[in-house]
């Protein structure tokens, strides 16, 4: 949490320590993973989550030293992959919960009240700002609960936000919000117990993220574009070409991927833009296929706990859900920055339930 603050609070922090935050998270997952995972036990039981996990893993690294590409890359999928293997059996007591939201809820506050995007980056900024409060939500969603006059500060805190996204004329950091807000406050509450709609949501949060990059550049490639109410910006801003260029490259690499650290044409930085397809790009098809199972198994895990319609684990797969598809445009969701954030919601929907199989 020290980590996240000092990102998120103190430019010059961030600016120091950026290239060395994946492999913080790494360290840091690590840990908790040796405190919360008998590997013994689970070679022993043989438990698919676990297998998956390695196999990934370790296919992942072999085809990096087959194209002889930049190993560090494998660290942003162990992260990622980790956090999700890992999310049905952290448990924290109720102190340890209690801090974690007032700790969001700071952060959050911060932003609120002192707007610092162009201290990193405007579309980043706004998307910190997005994400804080979807960190904030859990504890004013309890508080609203116990006394509605509460709710008075989420549509404050709304409010900010909307005119924050705006001013910054950040997409991806207005859909994340909308998307929330939606799944939170106009899908209803029972809709999450269905489990065909679910798994239709899941799969479109995942496979789903692949097909917006063909639809993407399959409509781009028609000459259509259009301008976008409120952000002075077009529908295509350039991350069609990405796509279609790493395309161009991972068409004759499918199996081993095309790794990490490349040059591109489209953009000045080897940068995805959309977090399933940079799982599939970098490491593969057969890498992306294996992550997609352990992600889709926790994802179905996680609904079998929303069945009661508990509104704060309902209030934290909503916003995992609006980071997923936010990520069809960005790598927010895999960002090793944002990471303590999809750790805190991904525990908090599970509510700290210890199951192995999904």
């Amino acid at each position: 949490m020290i980590f996240y603050m000092g990102t998120w609070t103190f430019p010059l922090f961030y600016h120091y320590t950026e290239k060395f935050n994946t492999l913080i998270v790494f360290v840091s997952l690590g840990m908790l993973f040796l405190a919360h995972v008998d590997i013994i036990e689970k070679l022993k039981s043989r438990e698919p989550q676990f297998i998956v996990l390695a196999a990934t893993l370790v296919l992942a690294a072999v085809n990096l030293f087959i194209i002889g590409s930049n190993k560090g890359c494998i660290l942003i999928l162990a992260n990622f992959l980790i956090i999700w293997y890992l999310a049905p059996f952290v448990k924290f007591d109720s102190r340890q919960q209690k801090a974690l939201e007032v700790f969001f809820l700071i952060m959050f506050a911060s932003w609120f009240v002192y707007d610092r995007a162009f201290s990193y980056n405007s579309n980043t900024g706004a998307t910190v700002t997005v994400f804080t409060f979807l960190g904030a939500m859990i504890l004013l969603t309890k508080l609203t609960a116990k006394k509605e006059i509460y709710g008075f500060f989420i549509v404050l805190a709304s409010i900010r936000v909307v005119t924050l996204v705006l001013w910054h004329l950040a997409r991806g950091a207005f859909i994340a919000f909308a998307l929330y807000m939606t799944f939170y406050y106009i899908v209803p509450k029972k809709w999450w117990s269905g489990r065909k709609r679910y798994l239709a949501l899941t799969l479109f949060a995942t496979f789903g993220s692949i097909g917006f990059v063909i639809f993407y550049v399959a409509l781009a490639s028609t000459g259509f574009n259009m301008q976008l109410p409120f952000f002075y910006k077009s529908i295509f801003s350039g991350r069609e070409q990405i796509w279609l260029e790493v395309w161009d490259i991972l068409k004759n690499n499918i199996l081993t991927g095309i790794g990490s650290g490349r040059q591109l044409k489209s953009f000045v930085e080897y940068n995805m833009h959309n977090a399933m397809y940079d799982i599939l790009a970098v490491h593969g098809l057969p890498v992306f296929l294996l992550s997609m199972y352990l992600i889709v198994s926790r994802l179905r895990l996680l609904q079998t706990g929303l069945e009661n319609m508990d509104k704060i684990r309902i209030c934290a797969a909503a916003a995992i859900f609006a980071i997923f598809i936010e990520s069809f445009i960005d790598m927010d969701l895999m960002w090793a920055d944002y990471s303590p954030l999809l750790i805190f919601l991904t525990t908090t929907a599970f509510s700290g339930r210890e199951e192995s199989n999904g």
